[in-house]
């Protein structure tokens, strides 16, 4: 009996080790995110120069969308499980899943050599504008975010599920509020936060024309997995929903509570 509670007490201090690594990790990406994209990638701590800062950066600009999407795959999946204790791989698939996401954030937008050369560079006043739209676009980011699964979103899911000994439930599919207006609002969002922001330059605008092309078409093997694990019903969502961009905003607008 003492060694089965100690056993179960070992459990949750592991599980409390992957959840603060997630969180820390998604935290630092984040706020590195925010800090960096608003500057326009002039702060960034890559030292590179010519000719070797285009290759770093290349590498550091294809590593997400690559990794991001190939360990969402079968094979992906099964690499996910080897950072998980045994019998706990398809359990933290979610929080590793997220971690190794704000690791591969971080790298990009921390060790990005900057170029230094600038499109433009909006100050105060001239800036407001683009700040309350870089604002709103981070809003929408975190509110599609939570309407999505913010467990499934933020790795919460996969520690949580361990600490509590139990099978993790993923939410059911996203059809409401900004689900309501099109499919993928999240995708939509983070393309708004790299075109938003007051300072463009020469890296922000190869990172957002890159990641907006990825935004776009990557969600399209996004739904071939949805077809498979909701079927029929993801199909008739498919049918009403719009993809990428909204057609009934003025009725969002008009009544924003019917979206909710």
């Amino acid at each position: 009996m003492e060694s089965f509670k100690k056993s179960k007490l070992k459990i949750k201090i592991i599980a409390l080790i992957y959840g603060f690594i997630c969180h820390s990790t998604f935290f630092l990406a984040g706020s590195s995110m925010i800090w960096v994209l608003y500057n326009g990638f002039t702060v960034s701590f890559g030292y590179f120069n010519f000719p070797f800062n285009i290759i770093f950066n290349f590498f550091l600009l294809i590593q997400f969308p690559l990794l991001h999407s190939f360990l969402l795959s079968c094979s992906g999946r099964k690499i996910l499980r080897l950072f998980s204790p045994r019998n706990f791989g398809k359990t933290l698939e979610t929080t590793n899943y997220a971690t190794i996401a704000s690791i591969q954030l971080l790298l990009l937008f921390l060790l990005w050599s900057p170029s230094n050369i600038i499109f433009y560079d909006l100050k105060y006043p001239n800036n407001i504008f683009n700040t309350l739209f870089f604002i709103i676009s981070w809003v929408l980011l975190s509110i599609s975010s939570f309407q999505a699964g913010y467990q499934v979103q933020t790795g919460s899911l996969g520690w949580t599920s361990m600490f509590f000994s139990r099978k993790p439930l993923f939410p059911p599919m996203p059809t409401k509020g900004l689900f309501k207006l099109i499919r993928h609002p999240i995708y939509l969002s983070f393309c708004l936060v790299l075109w938003t922001p007051p300072t463009m330059t020469l890296d922000l605008f190869l990172v957002a024309l890159t990641y907006t092309s990825y935004c776009f078409f990557a969600p399209r093997l996004k739904e071939r997995r949805f077809i498979k694990i909701y079927g029929e019903a993801f199909l008739e969502y498919k049918q009403v929903t719009p993809y990428f961009f909204p057609k009934n905003i003025l009725n969002f607008l008009k009544n924003p509570k019917s979206f909710f």
